[in-house]
């Protein structure tokens, strides 16, 4: 069988969309937050319509988003210091 990935750039993130861009992405996880500051991971990944993983990839990034607290309990915080 034929290898059929031979063409696919090794630096492509997985489970971004091709048209939406990375910045844009970022921008949206932080509005959602500060329109819901206990939303999920989850509930974020369907309203953008990436993967939950993509969004914790993101978050884990950005330098001005962090949990605060445990679990259902907890909720988003988002400093200004970008």
């Amino acid at each position: 069988m034929p290898n059929l990935n031979y063409d696919v750039p090794q630096d492509v993130p997985q489970d971004v969309p091709q048209d939406v861009p990375q910045d844009k992405l970022d921008v949206q996880i932080v509005d959602l937050i500060r329109k819901d500051r206990k939303i999920s991971t989850e509930k974020m990944a369907i309203v953008l319509g990436v993967s939950s993983k993509t969004i914790k990839r993101h978050i884990k990034k950005m330098n001005n988003v962090c949990y605060v607290g445990r679990g259902f309990s907890g909720h988003w915080e988002i400093t200004d210091d970008e």
